[in-house]
Parts: structure tokens; sequence; C-alpha cells
């Protein structure tokens, strides 16, 4: 009985030694689309998120990822399409990781604009207190509106994450740069919510995103390194393009 309760504390003491990061589960959801008297049907995937002192790794649900070591300063922007990364060292300019041949679009990006203001409202999404923000933003003469639904008041501490690296793979999401990283820096807290409306070649598209998990948690073992077999490379291919 000694051995066997020996072993259980022994077990016990090795689980609570274990490191435990932050783990973030958003559910996200884009409407049907018709268009050219084609249907898209629905889509719904997961991101998920993980922070720790020294990494954070972000899926997107979507073919790509982000891998930041903090400790270096460098973003891996990894592509599961291609199998392959790019080194980013912030403060990242996405429109210099486009091929040559979409330089009309990087000249497009570099005009974007985007802009950020307080709407004075409060929610509760899944027991986190948000205040709302209103973005508007024009891309590739497209415009693209969005209802925010930020928090300060989250159940873990996240406060250095929100200032150092938050931001930077903000401004790789959005694919922002100059003015339009300044504004997106007026949202304080992490997007625990948000509802999207664009509107592209006469097309709507609208699509919501909810964070559904905040929690505290033992990270996948190798979460935080490169995929085995991925191939480096300096800039996005056509391919990536297509996915992102």
């Amino acid at each position: 009985m000694k051995k066997l309760m020996m072993m259980v504390l022994t077990v016990a003491l090795l689980a609570t030694a274990l490191p435990a990061d932050v783990y973030i589960k958003t559910v996200n959801h884009v409407d049907p689309i018709n268009a050219m008297g084609q249907s898209l049907p629905a889509r719904d995937s997961i991101s998920e998120q993980w922070v720790s002192d020294d990494y954070y790794y972000f899926d997107t649900g979507e073919g790509f990822s982000y891998l930041y070591d903090i400790k270096k300063n460098i973003i891996y922007l990894i592509s599961h399409r291609t199998r392959s990364y790019l080194e980013i060292r912030p403060p990242a300019d996405f429109s210099s990781l486009l091929p040559p041949e979409l330089a009309p679009m990087a000249d497009a990006l570099d005009q974007m604009k985007i802009s950020v203001r307080p709407t004075g409202e409060t929610r509760v999404v899944n027991n986190i207190k948000c205040q709302g923000y209103r973005l508007e933003m024009t891309m590739m003469m497209y415009p693209i509106e969005m209802n925010i639904w930020a928090s300060e008041e989250l159940p873990v501490n996240l406060k250095k994450f929100l200032e150092t690296v938050w931001p930077e793979i903000n401004k790789l999401e959005f694919k922002a740069s100059g003015q339009a990283n300044s504004e997106l820096n007026k949202i304080k807290g992490l997007w625990i919510a948000s509802e999207t409306r664009a509107q592209m070649m006469g097309v709507d598209v609208t699509s919501r995103s909810e964070v559904s998990e905040i929690s505290k948690k033992t990270p996948p073992r190798g979460i935080y390194i490169l995929p085995p077999g991925y191939r480096k490379k300096d800039r996005l291919e056509m391919e990536d393009i297509q996915g992102f």
C-alpha cells in the first residue's frame, strides 16, 4: 500500500511540474457565398493559439501557422499547403513577402486604409466582459466592415503577449502597414469575438469568430518547433496566396 501511495504522489508531483501555457481556441464560421451563378457552402474552422514565455504558436485552421520565437524575435510563417516556411524579423511587412508577379497587389496593400473607433458598447462573451469596436477598411478598393469585441479582463495574464507579440501577428493577418497599424493598435486587449462583412466584386461575404476557450494547458510535444521536412524560402509563392 505504501508503494502504491508513493507512486500516486510521484505521478501527481510530475503532473504539477509540467509547464502549463495559455491555450486559446476560436470557432470561425463563413456564411454560404453565391457568386456568378455558383454557390459555395458555409465553412467552419477552428483556430488554436498557444502562448508561453518564450514562444507563441497560432494555427489559423486555414493552412497557415505562425510560430514566434520571442527570444530571437523571429516569426516563422508556415505554409502547410506547400510544406514551406518564411523567416520574418519584426517589424513585419506583408507586402514585402509577396512574389514579384504580385507587385500590383503589394502596392494596393501599402495603400490600404483602416479606421477604428470604440463604440462604447459592452458585451459578455463566454463570461468575458468585452468592449466594442467598429473597424472599417478598404482593401484593393473593396470595403470591409467589422464589429469587434475585445477584452483586457481575461482569466489569464496575457499583458506582455498583448503588448509585444499580438500586434505583430495582427499586422500579418491584416497585411497592414503604416497608418493601418496605428489604427489596429486602438483595439485594446484580446479579440474575443468579431463579425465581418466584405463586398468583393458585387459578392457579399459574411463571417463570424468567437473565442470558445481560454485556459492553462500543457502544450503538445513539438508544438514550438518547425515541422520536419519543410523547406525555407524567401517569399510566398502563388500557391500560398490562393489559401491565405
